[in-house]
This record gives C-alpha cells, sequence and structure tokens, in this order.
C-alpha cells in the first residue's frame, strides 16, 4: 500500500496588487523543485490572488489552496488527474460553468462568497462524491435544487451546507452521513 505525503508550505508573501495576479502564484511555488510534477501539493496561507490559466499538473492529485485571496477557479486548469481540490476560506463567487475536472470527488468551498451553484455541476465533475459549501449564502431553494439534481442523476453526493446538516442526495430518499 502506498503511503501518501503531503507537502504542506508554508509561505509569507506580502500581499500587494500586483498588475498579474498569476504572480502571487508563482512565487508561492518557486522553492518547490518540480512543482508541476507533484501529485500532493498544498499552498495555504500563501495570499495567492488567482490560480494560473492554463496551469497544466497532469500528476497532481491533491490541491490545497486555503486562506488565500483567490477569487476564481480557471475554467482551462488542466489536472486530469485531480481527485481533491481544497479552496477553503478564498473569496471565491461562483464556479464556472466550463470547468471540467473528470477525476474530482471532493470539492471544498467552505467560507467563500459562493451565492449560487449550478445544479449541472454534477456533469461537470462526474466522480463528485463531496461538495462542501459551508458559510457561503446559498439560498436554501439553491440547495435544494443541488439535492434534486443528484437525486436525478442517481448519484450518492454528499452535499454539506449551513442549515441543512449533513445527509446524503440519493435517489428520492435522505440518509444521515456516516461519520
Amino acid at each position: 500500500m502506498k503511503k501518501l505525503m503531503f507537502i504542506s508550505l508554508l509561505v509569507v508573501i506580502p500581499f500587494c496588487e500586483a498588475a498579474d495576479p498569476d504572480q502571487s502564484w508563482y512565487q508561492a511555488v518557486q522553492d518547490i523543485p518540480d512543482w508541476q510534477q507533484q501529485r500532493d501539493l498544498a499552498l495555504n496561507n500563501n495570499q495567492i490572488q488567482a490560480i494560473p490559466d492554463n496551469l497544466i499538473a497532469p500528476n497532481l492529485r491533491y490541491l490545497a489552496l486555503n486562506n488565500n485571496q483567490i477569487q476564481a477557479i480557471p475554467d482551462n486548469l488542466i489536472a486530469p488527474n485531480l481527485r481533491a481540490l481544497i479552496l477553503n476560506f478564498n473569496l471565491i463567487q461562483d464556479i464556472s460553468d466550463n470547468l471540467t475536472l473528470p477525476n474530482l470527488e471532493e470539492l471544498f468551498l467552505d467560507n467563500n462568497h459562493i451565492y449560487y451553484v449550478n445544479p449541472q455541476i454534477f456533469n461537470q465533475f462526474p466522480r463528485l462524491r463531496y461538495l462542501y459549501l459551508d458559510q457561503n449564502p446559498l439560498t436554501q431553494e439553491n440547495v435544494n435544487e443541488l439535492r434534486a439534481a443528484a437525486q436525478q442523476a442517481d448519484r450518492r453526493i454528499h452535499i454539506i451546507a449551513d442549515d441543512i446538516g449533513d445527509q446524503y442526495a440519493y435517489a428520492g430518499s435522505m440518509k444521515p452521513a456516516k461519520r
């Protein structure tokens, strides 16, 4: 059995409004040898302002970018093996309808500024099992739409969001989450 090794990196970058927000990403990864070949990458608390457009990381399976200043997930993120994308405590307002990550299983978006999630999100992420949306200004109606879409797709998806508790949305019934 392979043992996962998580690279945890804490780099403090002075915040400045750069003409190119991608620059904050490259400052954070500059000391990681062959960062594009890493399987697991944690860049938490780095004041990263953006994930670069056309980012290519073919081996990346785990990407943690908690507590940064990211406002969007680029449509053209190329990470075909990415299984977990962790973007808690950022400034994200929506999830693009054009973003496709075929192997993504876990999407963490707690404590952002997301007002609406398109229920078609499950088509963009065919393997998604966990969607974390706590502490976002979502409406109960939108959360219900997400549950209905998961049921309609006959998929077991764990949706975690304010005021709904931890429940599985699956095939017309709600089942308590296993803890």
